[in-house]
């Protein structure tokens, strides 16, 4: 997201600025990507067809490692003007240095809900997270099966459209699925084009393969399969792989090498891979030199004064673990009085899925342990907690800047990109508290503070240790972080997966 401020002068012992990554472009075979969600939206303002970047890790890779390629990206209809777009057959559009068509698909409210709410978040994202309280929930009925069978509908939309599509291109397509929103693709497109180079990536972890048989065996065999449809199956970190592997075990028909990460189904062979998602060092180093960032890291570094700085930054989100953050961080204020008044925590909590009764309780739960914990401690000019739910990207860059301590405890996280993008950033040789849990431990663990993301003791022992450890110390560990995050390009995450398909042959 940033680093460092042209107005701005590092602070004494504060690390030079990272030496950025060159890009390359990615191999010359023409590209279809398809996800749910678009690099951009459409919307009206005053009248006028507008053109809105989408956010997230997703948007910022693939726009930046297909550069000049030429790609199609499919999606699917987010807002009313997104709609009207779904009747063209290409839209162009640029981002950047990148050339993209887009093609968009339009469902009904009522399969799309069912599609998005009813299966790949209530269904598909629980059981990849491990979020569900087997006590109560899940429970699957005919709800369910007609739930899935609008998950199948709409993919069977996409695979239908990057058929046709690739149809029309000269030479072998890579065909890129993104996400468990599309698990079924790649199987329905290997049925209309057999010769097909197909590669499926998963962003979110992979349930293991006890877990994951908490689904019905129809939907948990349809659901594997699927992804079995692609040459090349992908995931952020090893765990998730291997975790998928051991899944593809229990489906009737399938020999799995686990030490080739290879498996044998209907008489082909599909590779499972690791592609670590990285971040645009240069980007973000971009957006922190500008003046309204060094404006509000001047603000924030007079509001904190003296005080040390513990920074989260999530989507108000089951997984990310925010509740036990403020209960590790209450219980550090408990057992080290003497931190009291010394240190904030500074919570950037962006909403999510609000309309999801789930989401709701737990982001007021997680308020209402904030609000708990400054009654209880806070004092004239001191307030423990500091929750902020609006977006404000140059005070979160200004923070990433200052933070002495960024916690990141996800239960469980594909990757999470924040663990990389706090300590490009970071000025003040932040210390890294990373969930064991997360993709991004596979990388970054080495020089983190590791903890179990369910100990809430561990957690507020970690806490102190990172504000108490000494200046040597933290130096290692956030040279070693930054190198660590700089080592993989943007470009790399995407370059491999072709390349990846280009071995395969033509």
């Amino acid at each position: 997201m940033s680093g460092l401020a042209m107005t701005d002068r590092p602070a004494a012992g504060s690390l030079a600025p990272p030496e950025l990554p060159i890009s390359r472009p990615v191999p010359s075979r023409p590209v279809l990507i398809a996800s749910n969600r678009g690099p951009v939206t459409f919307t009206r303002q005053d009248g006028q067809l507008v053109s809105q970047r989408g956010g997230g890790g997703l948007v910022t890779a693939l726009t930046g490692a297909l550069a000049g390629s030429g790609a199609l990206w499919v999606a699917s209809a987010m807002s009313d003007e997104d709609r009207q777009q779904a009747g063209r057959p290409r839209i162009p559009f640029e981002a950047g240095d990148s050339t993209f068509d887009l093609r968009f698909l339009a469902f009904d409210d009522d399969t799309y809900e069912r599609y998005y709410n009813g299966i790949a978040n209530s269904v598909l994202w629980f059981v990849h997270h491990y979020l569900w309280d087997m006590v109560r929930v899940p429970h699957f009925d005919e709800r369910t099966r007609a739930d899935w069978d609008a998950y199948r509908t709409v993919n069977e939309a996409f695979a239908a459209t990057l058929a046709n599509e690739g149809g029309r291109l000269m030479g072998s397509p890579a065909y890129l699925i993104q996400d468990y929103h599309l698990s079924l693709v790649p199987q329905m497109l290997r049925r209309r084009l057999p010769g097909a180079r197909i590669s499926h990536f998963s962003h979110i972890p992979f349930a293991g393969p006890t877990y994951i048989s908490i689904l019905p065996r129809w939907m948990r065999e349809e659901l594997l399969s699927g992804l079995l449809g692609a040459d090349v199956v992908g995931f952020q970190a090893d765990h998730w792989a291997d975790n998928f592997l051991l899944a593809c075990r229990t489906l009737p028909g399938t020999r799995v090498n686990l030490r080739h990460r290879l498996v044998l189904w209907e008489g082909r062979e599909i590779r499972v891979r690791v592609y670590p998602v990285s971040i645009d060092a240069e980007a973000m180093d971009s957006q922190a030199r500008t003046r309204v960032v060094a404006r509000a890291r001047r603000q924030l570094r007079r509001s904190l004064g003296t005080q040390r700085l513990i920074l989260r930054v999530d989507r108000a989100e089951l997984s990310k673990n925010i509740l036990r953050g403020f209960l590790a961080f209450e219980e550090l204020l408990i057992t080290r009085p003497d931190w009291r008044g010394r240190v904030r925590l500074l919570a950037c909590m962006d909403p999510s899925r609000g309309t999801i009764a789930e989401y709701r309780r737990y982001t007021r739960q997680c308020l209402l342990a904030a609000e708990r914990i400054n009654r209880t401690f806070a004092t004239e000019g001191w307030r423990p907690i500091e929750v902020r739910l609006e977006e404000d990207q140059p005070a979160l860059l200004a923070a990433f800047g200052l933070y002495d301590v960024l916690l990141v405890n996800p239960l469980f996280d594909g990757m999470n990109l924040v663990a990389k993008e706090g300590p490009v950033v970071n000025r003040r040789r932040g210390v890294l508290v990373l969930s064991s849990n997360a993709g991004a431990h596979a990388e970054l663990g080495r020089y983190a503070l590791t903890v179990n993301p369910f100990d809430v003791s561990e957690t507020a022992e970690a806490l102190v240790s990172a504000l108490e450890m000494g200046g040597a110390e933290r130096r290692r560990r956030a040279r070693g972080l930054r190198a660590a995050v700089l080592r993989r390009r943007p470009e790399s995450w995407i370059e491999e997966q072709v390349l990846d398909l280009d071995r395969l042959g033509p």
